[in-house]
């Protein structure tokens, strides 16, 4: 066995795909095929199944996966901390972001890379359980999560806020605030951008059912949805930006904070990832807290 075979099986076994695999891999869809089918070979054992829906771990796949990722884990770490010796000019960095963190991951992302350009990242965008997944199984070695979190080694990131959105000519428009109650007669709108779990939660602690009339991936849909009066909505205060024309955006009663943490599943980092949470550490909070709601 060898690294390559390991990292395709791995990458194959969780996008569904060999075309996927190749793409995050960097290979040819041919060079994926050949290593997959050549560990096969070396194991005497089918690991992958083909079909309509896919390609689809077999159970003895099933029951090496963890080992594999452990391992490919283990030799990644190695890699990175013989680099690390040399002044961390060389590694590789995997980041699950929520789509509200954008806005202020990133920026701290390219101020890293410029400080340690030889350093690889990857970022992959998910929903607040996605990620939380791929920290669990380790596909990432950081990832955004909402707080608290006592179970993962966490960095505050940001300050956030659900707020309740309205068209700016809304009735209901020119409160201070307003509670989850109060929306209820409002047809609501649901981004299934990964804010979800937190909407749900302040729909069962009002006691209000939670029934979207209408689901959309993108948040900027969402907010269009809203402009033309289609509906109401709750969102993080990241979300909404800095430029929400037709739009009014209200605290909610009582206000609803939420902290947006850079975490990993333990103490174990590597150097490149270790690396990047002292630089979240050391970053101005006020430069990372969300914008006040206003209306326009």
């Amino acid at each position: 066995m060898n690294l390559a075979q390991l990292r395709a099986f791995a990458s194959v076994a969780r996008s569904g795909s060999v075309s996927d695999a190749a793409l995050q891999l960097g290979l040819t869809q041919s060079a994926v095929s050949h290593a997959l089918a050549s560990l096969e070979r070396e194991l005497g054992a089918r690991l992958i199944v083909r079909d309509r829906a896919g390609c689809l771990p077999t159970e003895l796949g099933t029951r090496l996966l963890p080992d594999v990722t452990e391992a490919l884990r283990r030799a990644d770490r190695i890699a990175d901390i013989a680099a690390a010796e040399s002044g961390l000019r060389e590694g590789r960095l995997r980041i699950g972001l929520i789509p509200s963190a954008s806005g202020v991951l990133l920026p701290l992302i390219a101020q890293f890379r410029h400080r340690y350009p030889g350093v690889t990242v990857a970022v992959f965008e998910g929903t607040d359980q996605e990620v939380s997944d791929w920290i669990d199984d380790r596909t990432i070695d950081l990832g955004v999560v909402t707080g608290p979190r006592p179970d993962l080694e966490t960095v505050p990131l940001a300050e956030d806020e659900m707020l309740a959105v309205l068209p700016s000519g809304h009735r209901l428009a020119g409160r201070k605030d307003i509670t989850v109650p109060g929306l209820a007669g409002e047809p609501f709108l649901m981004s299934a951008g990964g804010c979800e779990p937190a909407v749900r939660r302040l729909h069962d602690q009002h006691r209000v059912p939670f029934a979207p009339a209408s689901r959309v991936t993108d948040m900027a849909t969402l907010l269009a949805m809203v402009r033309e009066g289609l509906g109401v909505s709750i969102i993080p205060a990241l979300s909404l930006g800095t430029s929400h024309d037709g739009l009014t955006a209200l605290p909610l009663r009582p206000r609803a904070p939420r902290i947006l943490l850079l975490s990993a599943r333990d103490a174990d980092l590597s150097p490149a990832a270790d690396a990047l949470l002292s630089h979240v550490r050391d970053a101005s909070p006020p430069a990372r807290r969300a914008p006040a709601p206003e209306s326009t």
